[in-house]
């Protein structure tokens, strides 16, 4: 899916002095005059925790993990994404996505079980 910066400011419901924060500090970058998809969740994200008091500089640390895990996932495929077989890139680029989600997954359990210990009486 590719939006124009209009469709991207009306679907997440931020403005556009947000949208050119998210873009200066690399959490959205644009693709010629568009945005891709991915670019409205991110968008909806930081506006739903501007609500609570977030800052897009805040929103730097998690960017920055997302890139760990990113080049983790890379290097973990980087094996395969070099051989020369029939559909071997593919089988990299779904080995990739696997290893993204479980990556969400346990950053998930793990938020979860250190809000648990750190504000449980």
């Amino acid at each position: 899916m590719r939006l124009t910066r209009r469709q991207l400011l009306d679907g997440a419901g931020i403005d556009g002095e947000l949208l050119e924060r998210l873009e200066e500090y690399g959490l959205i970058r644009r693709s010629g005059t568009h945005y891709e998809g991915e670019a409205l969740a991110v968008a909806r994200a930081a506006g739903a925790l501007g609500e609570f008091g977030f800052e897009v500089r805040h929103l730097r640390a998690i960017k920055a993990a997302a890139d760990r895990q990113v080049a983790l996932a890379a290097q973990m495929v980087a094996p395969q994404l070099h051989r020369r077989g029939a559909g071997a890139h593919e089988r990299a680029a779904e080995a990739a996505r696997e290893i993204a989600a479980l990556s969400v997954r346990l950053h998930a359990a793990l938020v979860s079980t250190g809000l648990r210990e750190s504000l449980d009486p």
